[in-house]
């Protein structure tokens, strides 16, 4: 497939907005501190949808932004959406109000009587079942609190939710101007990247990424691996016992490694410790090494990061995905930093993805250092292996 053959969705500039009551659904679940703010550690997916959102002020539009905040069916944790409306209007300058309800009469009186040009916040869409469930009826009741419907929550689209697959499907539809970036790039990766093309893969499980690494197979130089991902690898290949291995993921270990070959590139070196934070000893050891029994393989070692570096610089495109290492623990950060920061010097393009990977990048402030850092994870990663999304289908030009 070449540049001229990829599917382009409808933009901002395909659809008329000026002056239109307009939804916009966004993904700002980030994460809040201990003191309840959103900082500028966490707020990348807010950051990424501010010029869509002020585009649509400009144009005098009445926007209604929607958002979720947490997981599908996750019933335990702080779901109050205060502190990101209060990150938003530190961002724009602007007064968000914010509704009690996702529609209904007190909807429809707030948004007759704003003022063009002007923003409210709904309430958390996933506090309503019907989102997760698909429901048309909670499609229905959003599209009449609307004329205009803006996807600009790339990073959720690949959830087939009410109001990220069906809505569109309801009002006169366009992407933001992130979403649109977004879906160019990753679809430009995955159709025809330019070569030499690494890739570097970390995450839980294997069996979750199966599809993506038969997919990049086909098209990369080399595929390298990092956190529990490389544990399989290296159980399967007998240096480690990692008694936390599922045996679903040991068998698609080994039927990728099969069809890899040489293109596969595995640790040569990694971080051990104890499992818990009680205990600070750590050490770096080759992996033929490990010692029988040890608590965990948490991170990869300053060799392993050398190697896959000197595959990246002699590249001409480099995807990266997920932290290389448990980096949230600091004894076991090092792998992910050093990656990141090497990775920001190569000559190569560089596209990197998954929330915990962009959180490790705005810590460092090195994200612009990068072509481009998604605001997907599951999103990246269903454009990669399928280059199609449920949230995206109904927005393609036809």
């Amino acid at each position: 497939m070449n540049q001229n053959e990829r599917k382009k969705l409808i933009g901002l500039d395909d659809v008329l907005l000026d002056g239109k009551t307009v939804l916009v659904r966004v993904d700002f679940n980030v994460a809040v501190g201990e003191d309840n703010k959103v900082d500028g550690f966490e707020d990348y997916r807010i950051v990424a949808a501010i010029p869509t959102i002020e585009e649509l002020l400009q144009r005098r539009c009445k926007v209604i932004l929607l958002t979720h905040l947490g997981r599908p069916g996750e019933e335990e944790g702080n779901f109050d959406l205060a502190p990101i409306r209060r990150r938003i209007e530190e961002l724009l300058g602007e007064e968000v109000k914010t509704l009690k309800t996702l529609s209904g009469p007190e909807v429809d009186a707030v948004v007759a009587g704003m003022e063009p040009g002007s923003l409210v916040m709904m309430p958390n869409v996933r506090t309503d079942e019907r989102e997760v469930n698909a429901s048309m009826s909670l499609a229905e009741d959003l599209a009449g609190t609307a004329e205009v419907y803006v996807n600009e929550a790339f990073s959720v689209s690949h959830r087939d939710h009410a109001s990220v697959s069906l809505l569109p499907t309801l009002l006169p539809s366009c992407a933001g101007r992130r979403t649109v970036l977004e879906h160019e790039v990753l679809t430009a990766l995955s159709s025809d990247p330019a070569r030499p093309y690494v890739a570097i893969v970390s995450g839980a499980k294997v069996h979750t990424k199966v599809e993506l690494m038969d997919k990049l197979l086909e098209q990369v130089d080399q595929l390298c691996v990092g956190g529990k991902i490389a544990n399989t690898f290296l159980s399967v290949k007998n240096y480690c016992a990692d008694t936390d291995c599922e045996d679903e993921d040991m068998e698609a270990a080994k039927k990728i490694i099969q069809k890899a070959g040489d293109k596969l590139v595995l640790p040569v070196d990694v971080v051990i410790g104890p499992k818990g934070k009680e205990e600070n000893t750590v050490e770096t050891v080759s992996v033929d090494k490990v010692p029988e029994g040890v608590g965990g393989v948490w991170d990869l070692g300053p060799k392993t990061i050398e190697l896959y570096l000197s595959y990246c610089k002699k590249a001409k495109t480099v995807m990266w995905n997920g932290p290389v290492g448990k980096f949230e623990d600091d004894r076991y950060a090092a792998g992910t930093h050093s990656l990141a920061e090497g990775l920001s010097e190569v000559e190569a393009r560089v596209v990197v993805g998954g929330g915990d990977t962009a959180y490790a990048l705005e810590t460092m402030r090195l994200i612009k250092k990068f072509d481009h850092v998604s605001v997907g994870g599951g999103a990246m990663l269903a454009i990669l292996e399928k280059g199609q999304m449920p949230g995206l289908e109904p927005l393609i030009k036809t």
